[in-house]
């Protein structure tokens, strides 16, 4: 018996061995384009709307999209304004950034405002153990600062647990001394 189990162990280790044949398959190329699209122009009003190529894309990192997909050139010779500060407005499903911009065209102030922002992991683990047993049901992220920083910016929290409400807002620490952010009701 020993002989017999043996030898299928064997034969089923020789054939599994042999069926391992590599096959080579052609190469493939796959192409990932993460910029946006700029579908709306308002030149005179300063309005410019933005189609995403993926969720989020815009208000992840808003002043950076502008840079890549904002031709400030162009808008300033189809608005007319070719000298002096520009103020234009970006807007999303999200939400909407502002910017100006000197005759020099650097950056030199921005403003943004987004709802249903996913909030930072660590500030998130801070608001959960804060209020045990709460549920974010929307939140706003506001932010502004100088040249392409963000200098100031904070969360706004609604929070429900049974009938009761609560409104908190969240400002992100800028440095670990001070803990992760800090909380302060509404």
């Amino acid at each position: 018996m020993r002989k017999i189990i043996t030898l299928i162990l064997v034969l089923s280790w020789v054939f599994t061995a042999n069926s391992q044949n590599v096959i080579q398959l052609e190469e493939t190329q796959v192409n990932f384009e993460p910029t946006g699209e700029i579908v709306f122009e308002n030149y005179a009003n300063g309005i410019i709307k933005v189609k995403e190529n993926y969720q989020r894309q815009f208000q992840s990192n808003a002043i950076a999209f502008i840079h890549e997909n904002f031709d400030l050139n162009r808008f300033r010779k189809e608005s007319g304004n070719e000298d002096g500060n520009i103020h234009i407005t970006v807007t999303s499903s999200n939400g909407q950034l502002s910017a100006v911009y000197n005759e020099d065209n650097e950056l030199m102030k921005t403003y943004q405002k987004f709802h249903n922002v996913p909030l930072p992991f660590d500030v998130r683990n801070q608001v959960y153990a804060g209020y045990k047993g709460w549920t974010i049901t929307k939140d706003k992220y506001i932010a502004y600062g100088k040249e392409s920083n963000i200098d100031h910016e904070k969360y706004v929290v609604y929070l429900e647990k049974d009938n009761k409400r609560e409104k908190i807002k969240i400002t992100p620490a800028r440095s670990s001394v001070t803990g992760v952010a800090t909380l302060e009701k509404f």
